[in-house]
């Protein structure tokens, strides 16, 4: 498992185990599905709150340029039928919460996918740009000579990967300056008493 990978499963696996919130959520979307009041859920009806769950972060993951791929419906029933310990088809409360918490790591972990895979490949196509841009200027004539003490300024290895990222970015929010907007926000003007 690459590193950025296992580092996300690990803090998603500390957060379901130890957070009161996640614990809280868990407990209102079974009580939210188990309509009926019989202390138990189906497959059916778990799908239905993993479907809802992955338009909800897919729409986050999204602002960020991040495509987070739903499980299908294999997935779902695969992770139900390990969280259903007695094997009676449906889900109590604590099955339930072991299902919403192996769903919520394996949404964490496809999203911290994605997330190396869009930007990674972001850096090193930037990283190739700056390098051959600098290369290209150089040989200019006139100009190489001129350009080539400030082109040796510009470090290719940390320009190259923020060009990249910057791209990546603009080109998820269909703005190539988006970055600037996210990391400098138009100042409001003053507040009048």
């Amino acid at each position: 498992m690459p590193p950025l990978v296992q580092a996300v499963h690990d803090k998603v696996k500390n957060f379901v185990r130890n957070s009161e919130q996640f614990k809280r959520v868990c407990e209102s979307t079974f009580d939210a599905l188990d309509y009926r009041s019989a202390g138990r859920v189906s497959v059916d009806d778990a799908a239905s709150a993993v479907e809802a769950l992955f338009r909800e972060l897919q729409s986050a993951c999204s602002d960020y340029g991040i495509v987070l791929e739903p499980l299908t419906s294999d997935d779902v029933r695969k992770i139900f039928r390990e969280c259903d310990y007695d094997s009676n088809a449906v889900l109590d409360k604590t099955e339930f919460t072991d299902f919403y918490s192996a769903v919520v790591t394996y949404a964490a972990m496809r999203a911290a996918a994605g997330f190396g895979r869009s930007y990674g490949l972001g850096m090193l196509a930037g990283i190739a740009g700056v390098f051959v841009a600098k290369s290209a200027l150089r040989r200019l004539p006139v100009v190489g000579a001129v350009a080539s003490p400030l082109l040796g300024l510009l470090p290719t290895i940390i320009v190259g990967p923020a060009l990249g990222i910057a791209a990546v970015y603009g080109l998820s929010q269909n703005d190539l300056f988006a970055i600037r907007h996210k990391l400098f926000p138009p100042k409001q003007p003053p507040m009048r008493r």
